[in-house]
């Protein structure tokens, strides 16, 4: 019996320290109201209400190919990349509907992949550490006790790189041609079908434009998903980009972390340079650079490039 109460005070106990978890080391202090347990969105959480212009959707090649910081410094828009490994195209939707509901983004920027990965193939140790980290938060944010020495501060709870995995290491790849041009298409799982029109529709129901853009992979895309992809677009009036076909000059030498699969620090640059040129030809954002209302950025950006500088 004795053993009995031990453990049953043990569990409660334990249930107690995950709920203050939540509060505490989580950014954003609203995750109830909002009703999520996802953990890209307690990082866009932590960010000012209506002060996101673009966000980027998709799996670990947003994350390795967009720095929001490179976005910033030499355009001065606001964007964050709300992205997980792996991302299923239904998690996709739930991220969008919270960033929607709480930044009112101008621009919805989507990794075409996520439309092609069936959620059902899912690794077992990749979904059970997925469910951990929805369910108990200290698994993904248990670092961020080391914010309180020195006194609390708002903006330490804010991620400095909006999202952008950073990544120097370099192991390359050959510049072969992995975009051999087919007219076959790639074939999208019937399960996502339902949720690639619930973005279509939420998009437009909110007034944000939506594009499709596929982030430059040797291993991930090929001519039969850009055809497809290509295909949704055009039948839905979006823009896709297809940046596996442009001219990024990206060295697969040099700018791959993991042999042509995602993209270092080298390959986000020039691929962050080229998106921000694309959002200024839309006339959709501006340059909030000059708005001291966006303080935030510059200290971000000063821990960015502390980063930088030291790598």
């Amino acid at each position: 019996m004795r053993n009995v109460v031990k453990a049953l005070l043990f569990t409660v106990i334990l249930f107690i320290l995950i709920i203050i978890s939540e509060v505490v080391l989580i950014p954003g202090l609203d995750i109830r109201k909002n009703g999520i347990f996802k953990q890209a969105n307690y990082e866009l959480l932590g960010e000012k209400k209506n002060t996101i212009d673009v966000i980027f959707l998709g799996d670990s090649l947003v994350y390795s190919s967009i720095s929001p910081m490179e976005i910033w410094n030499n355009y001065g828009y606001t964007t964050f990349d709300c992205t997980e490994a792996a991302q299923v195209i239904s998690d996709a939707y739930s991220y969008l509907k919270v960033a929607i509901e709480n930044q009112h983004p101008k621009i919805i920027m989507m990794e075409a992949n996520v439309m092609f990965r069936n959620p059902s193939k899912r690794k077992f140790k990749d979904k059970i550490a997925y469910i951990l980290k929805q369910l108990v938060p200290i698994a993904k944010y248990h670092d961020n006790w080391k914010k309180y020495i020195g006194g609390f501060s708002k903006n330490n709870w804010i991620n400095p790189d909006k999202g952008y995995k950073y990544i120097t290491d370099i192991k390359s790849s050959k510049n072969k041609n992995y975009m051999h041009f087919s007219n076959k298409y790639e074939m999208i799982p019937e399960q996502n079908i339902h949720y690639i029109e619930k973005i279509i529709d939420l998009c437009k129901e909110n007034n944000v434009k939506l594009v499709l853009v596929s982030m430059p992979s040797q291993k991930s895309w090929r001519y039969k998903k850009h055809n497809t992809a290509s295909k949704i677009a055009l039948e839905n009036n979006l823009e896709f980009i297809d940046l596996n076909l442009i001219n990024l000059n990206i060295d697969w030498k040099t700018d791959t972390k993991d042999n042509g699969s995602h993209l270092n620090y080298l390959g986000a640059k020039k691929v962050s340079n080229y998106i921000g040129k694309y959002l200024m030809n839309t006339n959709l954002v501006v340059d909030h650079r000059n708005d001291i209302r966006y303080e935030s950025w510059y200290k971000a950006l000063e821990k960015y490039e502390k980063v930088s500088f030291n790598k």
